[in-house]
């Protein structure tokens, strides 16, 4: 089998770490999100980072990481790592500009469940396209 057969090309990668803009997220027709895949590296090692440093006291017996801890986690990533930009958020009307702080204020609000669950819907769009990239790139390769 050849090499190129089994690793991910470098084009497919670079989606995945250097985000993508996202506009067909269920639920939400006029937004658009520029996002990290949560396959990404930089994604991975924030959220490994963060499960290390997790305290005894916020895991259970067995050592697993309590879940409303493991959901603190997530939406943290989502804030840090993942959400780049955004397009088509208002706020009574008004278009509102992406910035970090308002992004960490709703996302970790015990309100923001439906916008957490479209950041990793596109997130895992983003993921996807790598795929699609990767067996593009193949069908483009192989000899007819």
């Amino acid at each position: 089998m050849d090499i190129n057969e089994i690793l991910i090309p470098e084009q497919a990668i670079e989606s995945v770490e250097d985000g993508h803009w996202i506009d067909d997220i269920i639920g939400a027709p006029t937004l658009k999100l520029k996002v990290r895949g949560l396959s990404s590296r930089k994604v991975q090692n924030y959220r490994d980072n963060k499960f290390r440093r997790v305290a005894r006291k916020d895991r259970d017996a067995q050592g697993n990481i309590k879940a409303e801890v493991l959901s603190q986690i997530t939406r943290d990533t989502l804030v840090e790592v993942v959400l780049l930009d955004w397009d088509g958020i208002k706020e009574n009307g008004k278009p509102v500009p992406y910035s970090k702080d308002l992004a960490r204020k709703w996302l970790t609000s015990r309100n923001g469940d439906r916008l957490v669950g479209f950041v990793t819907d596109a997130a895992l769009q983003v993921d996807d396209l790598q795929n699609e990239t990767t067996e593009e790139l193949e069908k483009n390769s192989s000899p007819s």
